[in-house]
């Protein structure tokens, strides 16, 4: 039987991984804590799964300088996975030792198959204070170490602010008011007087005797503690005035002392100021130096551009010129050779004319047979009839022998 359950169960995993598909998803936010971003904050991306197994960790980021947060993750599962974010924070209860979590669900849509997401659920401003927050309002101290001089040049200008307080400070009771003497306006201590009434004044009158009586040789002890306490009075007045004193000195020094500061920056912006300005001349001068030299480059390479094309001008102006004149001599050949050849074409016609009409004479002559009537008209051939003259064509063309 165990056996059976066994395969079973082998069964249903094969079953399950077979069946299962790849599926992966991405979420990228910034991170809010009362409207301030909060870098370095772990997020963690979850798959929710059932109750009889825990939630899968597909990925973890930590968010940048700015708050911003881009965290990826795949799994494989037979059903569509629920994924969620899920960051742990103490926002909103700040010094009370507490965390608390803040978990979005991912919609389903930004979910793709396979091992790569091919959306991004892009969350926006997430801000972890909650309404039912302990602390809403929350200042970040930072504390800055100094020495003992630099206390003392902070404090300074505080007493002096708040000195008549410092040195008139009132100690209120429920019986009297006891105010501190300063060197200024110096205060007399008095004693409370009770009034005793009609029924007390007897006793009172005989218990002042009797305290006369008994307080009549310790006069002169009382003095002297009297005469102490006054000493030390003015001895504690002189030492308040010597500190008054030194704080007055200390003070006069750090105003002199920041005067000469002040005096030396305002020199050093001075010449600081004077410094730029110089450089700056010298700067301006050497650019309209730059650009007078550039000027005057520029002007000579233009300069010279043009007398290279005046050269190249007056060049082609003298190579038309004999490509002119070399084209009149050669027409001048040309038309004198023409000539020539119309006046040897003239006389060879006129040779040819003469010929011809020597021979005509020559052949009109002759004695023409009676049996062939056109012996007497030879057949001219073409070169021949050419140079015949109009007559003797129309003397042939009429020839009766040519309609042969």
């Amino acid at each position: 039987m165990p056996l059976f359950f066994r395969l079973l169960f082998l069964a249903n995993f094969l079953v399950t991984v077979a069946l299962a598909v790849q599926q992966a998803v991405t979420v990228k936010g910034i991170v809010n804590c009362r409207g301030q971003k909060q870098p370095g904050t772990f997020v963690q991306l979850y798959d929710e799964d059932s109750i009889f197994d825990s939630d899968d960790l597909l990925g973890s980021v930590i968010a940048d300088h700015r708050g911003v947060f881009c965290v990826k993750g795949n799994t494989e599962e037979f059903t569509t996975i629920e994924p969620y974010i899920f960051i742990e924070h103490n926002c909103g209860y700040e010094g009370l030792n507490e965390k608390r979590v803040f978990t979005r669900i991912v919609p389903i849509e930004y979910i793709t198959e396979g091992p790569k997401a091919k959306h991004v659920y892009h969350m926006g401003d997430i801000e972890l204070l909650t309404a039912d927050a302990p602390v809403q309002k929350y200042d970040k101290r930072i504390y800055v170490e100094t020495n003992i001089d630099e206390r003392i040049r902070q404090c300074i200008p505080i007493y002096v602010q708040y000195k008549r307080y410092y040195e008139k400070t009132v100690f209120e009771t429920k019986t009297h008011e006891t105010v501190l003497p300063t060197d200024e306006e110096p205060v007399e201590i008095e004693e409370p007087v009770v009034e005793p009434t009609e029924g007390e004044q007897e006793v009172v009158t005989s218990s002042t005797e009797e305290v006369q009586e008994t307080e009549a040789p310790v006069v002169h002890h009382e003095m002297s503690d009297e005469e102490k306490r006054l000493e030390e009075e003015r001895l504690r007045l002189e030492e308040e005035q010597q500190r008054l004193d030194e704080i007055r000195r200390l003070e006069e020094e750090s105003l002199r002392l920041e005067e000469i500061r002040r005096i030396e920056e305002e020199k050093k912006r001075i010449e600081e100021i004077r410094r730029q300005e110089e450089e700056q001349q010298r700067i301006e001068l050497e650019r309209r130096e730059e650009e007078r030299r550039l000027e005057a480059e520029r002007r000579a390479a233009e300069e010279k551009k043009r007398e290279e094309e005046a050269k190249l001008q007056e060049q082609r102006r003298k190579e038309q010129e004999e490509e002119h004149k070399r084209r009149m001599d050669e027409y001048h050949r040309r038309e004198q050779e023409r000539q020539e050849a119309l006046k040897r074409r003239e006389e060879e016609i006129k040779r040819r004319e003469e010929e011809e009409k020597i021979r005509i004479s020559t052949s009109s002559s002759e004695k023409v047979e009676k049996k062939d009537p056109c012996v007497h008209y030879p057949v001219l051939t073409h070169i021949q009839s050419i140079s015949r003259s109009i007559e003797a064509r129309h003397e042939y063309v009429e020839d009766p022998c040519l309609k042969r």
